[in-house]
């Protein structure tokens, strides 16, 4: 049964003639002539009588009446009820994007989107991609590394990995090449950062091992202890730019290494073509 047999009939019933209920139904007369026919071939039933050019209603048509009114008033109430409510999209962001990007995103995306609400999940680069993999979050923006082909990835932002130390850090050297950080004392960041974090799995594999002082999950308490002089950290350069625009970190930069990254966008590749992910995207690309 297709509901637009129904929207017809109702259609007739209520515009007196099939001509003008196919004027409000926007198509032709003996198109509206034929769905009732489907109806009444349906129910093996006559639903109108024809008298002096007139119709009326048969018994059966004012039974049907009664129940089509209730099906087209529920179908409208459904669809009323589906495609105004709020969607719920999951957001996930890694833990430098969370502090210093990921509010900026969101009020783009609830002035774009006033019908989608966000839930925000925030951790390591490492947590974010196992959730992506289960569906536990729809989407995400990250910087860290990302090792599943099953996820789609979409550059939004360039950034870089530095090494920081405190503006007046008492160095006993100069440190131009990135072996000279095995002087300096370490703030590492926790576990699941650590093997997403390139420049840290390119020190491993240049054989470069400074000594960890501390590790620490929270990236303010990293940038405090290194403000404090304990030590040295490699840190996002997005996270430390007011501190070395305000002259309490300073750059370390090497002859040797550098060490550039992107803040991507990502989403399963199961979710690929769904019309909410794509407008996401656009919207924090400044396309909405």
């Amino acid at each position: 049964m297709n509901i637009k047999l129904l929207e017809a009939f109702l259609a007739v019933i209520d515009h007196k003639t099939m001509s003008a209920a196919a004027n409000r139904l926007f198509t032709t007369q003996p198109n509206i002539s034929l769905m009732i026919k489907d109806l009444e071939n349906y129910y093996s039933t006559k639903l109108f009588n024809r008298v002096s050019r007139k119709l009326y209603l048969t018994p059966e048509g004012i039974k049907l009446e009664k129940y089509a009114r209730k099906v087209i008033a529920d179908f409208k109430e459904m669809n009323e009820a589906m495609f105004n409510q709020n969607k719920i999209i999951r957001i996930g962001s890694s833990v430098t994007v969370g502090q210093y990007l990921l509010n900026g995103y969101l009020k783009k995306l609830k002035s774009s989107m006033q019908n989608v609400e966000f839930e925000v999940v925030i951790n390591n680069t490492a947590e974010i991609e196992k959730l992506i993999l289960n569906n536990r979050i729809d989407l995400a923006i990250v910087e860290g590394k990302i090792n599943s082909k099953n996820i789609i990835q979409i550059e939004i932002l360039k950034d870089e990995l530095i090494a920081i130390i405190g503006y007046n850090y008492p160095l006993e050297k100069d440190v131009k090449k990135l072996s000279d950080l095995e002087l300096l004392p370490w703030i590492s960041r926790e576990e699941g950062s650590h093997h997403r974090n390139q420049f840290e799995i390119d020190m491993n594999e240049r054989k470069i091992h400074p000594q960890v002082v501390f590790r620490a999950t929270n990236l303010e308490t990293i940038i405090q202890a290194v403000e404090n002089n304990y030590g040295f950290a490699i840190i996002s350069k997005i996270a430390a730019k007011e501190a070395i625009k305000k002259q309490s970190l300073k750059q370390l930069n090497f002859a040797d290494y550098s060490c550039p990254r992107s803040i991507r966008y990502i989403y399963n590749r199961n979710h690929d073509g769904d019309l909410i992910v794509s407008q996401i995207l656009d919207c924090i690309n400044n396309k909405l």
